[in-house]
């Protein structure tokens, strides 16, 4: 082979990977802009890692679910995409319904949020029931699991999470896809997520 060869070759190399790299970049940078934002409340759940730092584990009200509260769509299973269906009136978002598919369109004050069912608990006596119509469970988690922070902060922040007063400020497009963007502190934003 000669050296233009292996040049070419390394150079062609190089310019997938930073398309790669520069795609990623721009899809991230593309959902920080998005003009849909929402804050998720979040519920008590370690916080470090040893390559990244300090960081807080994340659990929202939007990722359990009783099927006697909130519809769920009946052909979900363990494993499968969820969309959670979101009215954004209020401070925080609140779940209005789980669905199998992205909704065709959106109303007033609607978003959605895509996640993957953890698992799901079915009591297949419903009909007989008399405690509840609908007696499906469900556990959805999200992209959004775990947020780095600042060393040294993680224990504080889990701190005003467990005492339900973190707030995280999220980043949605019309397909569902998530990205924090911020946190706040009993309505206060304490931290922006950088664009880069």
């Amino acid at each position: 082979m000669s050296k233009t060869r292996i040049l070419i070759g390394i150079a062609i190399a190089v310019l997938f990977q930073t398309a790669v790299l520069a795609q990623m970049v721009w899809g991230q940078i593309t959902l920080l802009n998005s003009p849909t934002e929402v804050v998720l409340k979040t519920t008590p759940i370690d916080p470090r890692d040893i390559f990244r730092g300090d960081y807080v584990i994340l659990n929202y009200e939007i990722s359990a679910f009783d099927g006697n509260k909130i519809p769920i769509a009946d052909s979900l299973e363990s494993g499968d995409e969820a969309y959670v269906l979101l009215s954004t009136q209020g401070s925080t978002a609140k779940a209005l319904k789980v669905l199998d598919t992205a909704p065709d369109d959106l109303g007033q004050d609607q978003a959605v949020i895509r996640g993957r069912v953890n698992y799901v608990l079915r009591d297949e006596v419903t009909t007989t029931s008399a405690d509840c119509d609908d007696c499906t469970s469900m556990f959805i988690s999200y992209p959004i699991d775990s947020y780095f922070v600042p060393e040294g902060t993680g224990t504080e922040l889990e701190q005003y999470r467990d005492e339900r007063a973190l707030g995280v400020i999220v980043a949605l497009n019309e397909e569902g896809d998530a990205a924090i963007k911020g946190l706040m502190i009993e309505g206060q934003k304490i931290y922006d997520e950088p664009l880069f």
